[in-house]
């Protein structure tokens, strides 16, 4: 049933009686004269305050229940897509083969060709959705070594550069020398931050500029990812990180995803005893950054924030 459906039943069922029995028990308050009254008014006025409250925190989680199976009802939808547009290619050009329509070898091996990247395309989707479904369930676990900052961004780096060949963007890597290690797995390390890359990739304009950091301030390690982009706005910093949750609107800009991205971001940098921020102005491009503590004597040390914005040091804003 739909929320606004239930409200007026709320109103007529729930908070006609409540006012009419609070103004009872106001009025035996007020003109009581006998111990007994001023009981009597007590509870009423207790019973009164007790049903709205009640009623307020379900329709409170009604609201949020019926926000989660709407983003459910739209993550399905847009994973169905997903799903069927490389399932479609690959159909396509396996039957154009099998019928002999592509006589040119230079025209099957392009066929080929985006039947294996279709085919890698709906693979990377399948993991994705096996990977967010581990985290959901607590099955992904973390082998935790000393690991230096260093590796960990090149190899999200080398993961990430087959998408510049199609859409070249000015990508800046700063890593401060000689960074302390960390304790960490380092290919969920990578992962996360391949999927800040991601983000900040789908969410820029042609004029693509990035900036990955990473940086030393006191027991902690900043990797910071910086872009360019449309900004992202204040109401929706904190629900970013939600699962199935994307910005609105984000069909009519044509950028794909499913909205786990951040979510898995999230679980990955919690399970090293991290957090992630995002600092972000509309029209002044977003920065997000993964806090780590060092391995070096680090445990039980809260994070501090970095002094400001990779990308505001480095005067790409």
């Amino acid at each position: 049933m739909k929320l606004r459906r239930v409200l007026p039943l709320v109103i007529g069922f729930v908070f006609v009686p409540a006012a009419l029995m609070l103004t009872v028990g106001i009025l035996i308050l007020v003109y009581g004269s006998v111990a007994r009254d001023y009981l009597f008014g007590g509870l009423i006025v207790a019973l009164v305050a007790t049903t709205i409250a009640g009623t307020a925190a379900t329709v409170a989680v009604l609201a949020r229940e019926a926000r989660v199976s709407r983003l459910q009802t739209d993550f399905v939808n847009k994973v169905s897509h997903d799903l069927r547009t490389p399932l479609t290619s690959i159909r396509m050009f396996v039957e154009t083969l099998q019928l002999g329509r592509l006589q040119d070898p230079a025209r099957q091996a392009e066929a080929l060709e985006i039947i294996s990247d279709e085919t890698a395309r709906l693979s990377g989707l399948i993991n994705r959705l096996l990977d967010w479904a581990r985290m959901e369930s607590g099955r992904r676990s973390y082998e935790l070594r000393r690991e230096r900052i260093e590796p960990i961004v090149d190899a999200a780096l080398q993961a990430f550069a087959p998408q510049l060949i199609v859409h070249p963007a000015d990508l800046r890597r700063d890593v401060e020398p000689d960074l302390p290690t960390i304790w960490g797995d380092r290919q969920a390390l990578a992962e996360a931050l391949l999927n800040l890359l991601n983000n900040a990739f789908k969410y820029t304009g042609p004029d693509k500029r990035i900036e990955v950091t990473a940086r030393r301030s006191g027991p902690t390690i900043f990797l910071s990812v910086a872009d360019n982009g449309p900004g992202i706005p204040k109401r929706e910093q904190k629900r970013i990180f939600d699962r199935f949750y994307r910005a609105k609107d984000p069909l009519e800009r044509g950028i794909e995803g499913t909205g786990l991205g951040l979510s898995m971001v999230k679980h990955i940098v919690s399970g090293h005893g991290g957090r992630i921020t995002v600092a972000s102005e509309l029209g002044q491009g977003a920065t997000f950054t993964i806090a780590l503590p060092i391995a070096e004597g680090a445990a039980g040390v809260r994070p501090v924030e970095p002094a400001a914005p990779a990308a505001q040091r480095a005067g790409t804003r």
